[in-house]
């Protein structure tokens, strides 16, 4: 585990990548997979106003951040973020290099979103900041549209 020089005992980043078997394991529950990172200040800032919407509508909440970024730069943009968006962005993890949502484009904007369940993922994902009430209609428009098997 690395930790950055200062940062507090809650927060401390975890070297271990988001993997393929995490998000494979993650899709078998109601969840939201939120990609975000330190250099896009609004997919931090609100982070937690997401995570509400989420947590409303009964969505597990999974943070990861762009694996290409340093953990220093990570932790210390954690640190200096307000305590609510800190709270729900404390176990982020970066996602594996290899993952496969690097070929849907994970890193086209912060934050992108997929609502995840039933043992698969919403084809559409949700991409950039937005109003909390646009994350509510999309994560419920994904919900009540999502694919059949």
């Amino acid at each position: 585990m690395a930790v950055a020089a200062g940062l507090s005992a809650a927060l401390v980043l975890s070297a271990a990548c988001f993997s393929q078997a995490d998000w494979q394991q993650l899709q078998q529950h109601p969840s939201l997979l939120y990609v975000w990172s330190p250099r896009m200040v609004l997919s931090a800032l609100h982070a937690h106003e997401v995570q509400a919407e989420a947590a409303a509508l009964g969505l597990r909440w999974v943070a990861v951040h762009d694996h290409r970024l340093p953990t220093q730069e990570v932790a210390q943009a954690l640190q200096h973020l307000p305590p609510e968006a800190r709270s729900v962005l404390q176990h982020t993890r970066p996602l594996c290099e290899r993952h496969s949502l690097l070929d849907l484009d994970a890193y086209r904007h912060f934050p992108t979103a997929w609502v995840a369940q039933q043992g698969r993922f919403h084809p559409s994902a949700m991409v950039s900041a937005m109003p909390t009430k646009w994350w509510r209609y999309g994560l419920q428009l994904r919900l009540s549209t999502f694919p059949s098997p």
